[in-house]
């Protein structure tokens, strides 16, 4: 029903409120599993997290920041790299607890260009997946983002760019995407900041730009007060609740429109303004009335004009970075530069006012079938993130899923990946029987193109994005709180 609900809905006007309620309903009653959402699948559940330790910090080399970008090291390669598959997986041995403490052990590189690394003690893993990481091989394709028709959303109204939950994702200096998971912490790929043999050249002063609006008065303006920076009261929950909705639902429509709207009614004012200062100066009967006419009419244009606000980066310095071990490659290590891991998180150097989305892991109770995330495809966006500020919003099915990655088809370009994947499901029900809020997390990762060996060697090409699973979460939440008691469960 969702599906031919939604190509109806597509070809009709915004104002056609009953149609949009009816492809909302719709949408929200198939779920991100596909079933019902009175089930528990479709709820977040609370995990327990297996406790991570760390047992030793050792001071490290300066790094000499040779590291390549993904895009030139492919170019010189001649293609994407090749994974091996879930089913290539399963005839590899597993990994031991040994392996598993040192891929989750981390490098910390500092804004002053020092580095540490920090050795974990893994605890509580007995329930834990054992299942070997996806090891990268020498085989090579050519490289494919898109897959079709482009399915992406181009957003660039101020309105839905600068609110939850677009407004989380962010731009990082060396041309990648982020997420921000705390007033300080931004979660992004870690081949963003280092190709697995040593951190990128934009990786010493990296930065983190995150839209925001600028109020922009023109010359001769006359300055208001009182008026709300972000609009009319209740403008961001209303944003946050319609956004991907009103995407979903009715295409690309949506965001031509509401910009167009904007421009509209900015022109129409200024026409009632000039109407208004013609009108008193045709009736005014004298030089004096004329000129109170006039100046009447021209304050109330300059009002309306006089104050814009535009969608600008706001760049943050990141105090300090953090990589997984398995990300990295050791002359000890067996596992060279394993997508699995392939996340790194920034500490910013002073908090950000804007709502984070919050890190969760999926239940494993059911597969997923849709994921979204937003980012700054390249081909969306100017590559100076000076003006013309765009976010580009997805959202697609999983087609294949191991413990550690999600194969999908969400169409991407250069400069979304380190994007936050997440979902959309109800909370814990409360003792009133209540369904529960519906509430975002991020699950993961999006970290590029990949071909990928499947069942009989047959190869075939994925969007991948890195799955957050609890020890990852446990990871990262001791790179947030720095105390093991925080981190117990999700």
């Amino acid at each position: 029903m969702g599906v031919h609900i939604y190509f109806i809905c597509s070809g009709m006007a915004l104002t056609h409120l009953k149609c949009v309620l009816l492809c909302v309903a719709a949408l929200s009653a198939c779920g991100v599993f596909g079933n019902s959402e009175s089930s528990e699948v479709h709820r977040w559940t609370r995990q327990s997290l297996p406790e991570l330790l760390a047992t030793r910090t050792a001071l490290l080399s300066t790094p000499l920041f040779t590291g390549q970008e993904e895009e030139k090291e492919e170019l010189e390669r001649g293609g994407a790299k090749m994974l091996c598959g879930i089913e290539c997986q399963s005839t590899l041995p597993p990994v031991d607890r040994t392996e598993q403490e040192r891929n989750l052990g981390y490098e910390t590189l500092y804004e002053n260009g020092t580095r540490t690394h920090t050795d974990m003690s893994l605890q509580g893993i007995n329930n834990m997946s054992t299942r070997p990481p996806a090891h990268s091989t020498g085989l090579l394709r050519r490289k494919r983002q898109v897959y079709g028709a482009d399915g992406r959303f181009v957003i660039s109204d101020s309105h839905f760019i600068t609110n939850y939950p677009f407004s989380a994702a962010v731009r990082i200096s060396t041309g990648c995407s982020g997420v921000l998971i705390s007033s300080k912490h931004v979660l992004t790929a870690a081949h963003c900041i280092h190709d697995g043999r040593d951190y990128l050249e934009g990786a010493r002063k990296v930065r983190v730009g995150l839209l925001q609006l600028k109020t922009q008065r023109r010359r001769g303006a006359r300055k208001r007060g009182g008026r709300r920076r972000q609009g009319r009261k209740g403008g961001a929950e209303k944003g946050e609740k319609e956004g991907e909705e009103q995407l979903m639902d009715k295409g690309g429509e949506m965001n031509s429109l509401a910009g167009e709207r904007g421009r509209k009614e900015v022109e129409g004012r200024r026409r009632r303004g000039r109407k208004r200062s013609e009108e008193e100066t045709a009736d005014g009967g004298n030089k004096k009335s004329e000129r109170r006419g006039r100046r009447k009419g021209l304050n109330r244009v300059r009002r309306s004009t006089g104050a814009t606000q535009e969608p600008v980066f706001r760049w943050t310095r990141v105090k300090q970075t953090k990589i997984p071990q398995g990300w990295i490659h050791t002359l000890n290590s067996t596992n060279s530069l394993s997508p699995d891991y392939d996340y790194a998180l920034l500490e910013l150097k002073r908090p950000v006012k804007q709502k984070h989305m919050e890190l969760g892991v999926a239940p494993s109770t059911a597969p997923l079938t849709r994921i979204h995330f937003s980012g700054y495809d390249a081909d969306k966006n100017l590559p100076d993130g000076i003006r013309d500020e765009r976010v580009v919003y997805r959202f697609c099915s999983v087609e294949k899923e191991s413990d550690d990655l999600m194969y999908q088809h969400c169409d991407a370009q250069a400069g979304a990946t380190g994007a936050g994947v997440y979902i959309r499901l109800r909370q814990e029900a409360g003792h009133t029987g209540s369904k529960g809020k519906w509430k975002r997390r991020v699950i993961g990762v999006f970290s590029g193109h990949h071909w990928v060996k499947v069942e009989g060697g047959e190869q075939r090409d994925f969007n991948v994005a890195v799955r957050i699973t609890p020890p990852k979460y446990a990871q990262i939440c001791h790179w947030i709180h720095g105390d093991p008691s925080l981190c117990k469960e999700v």
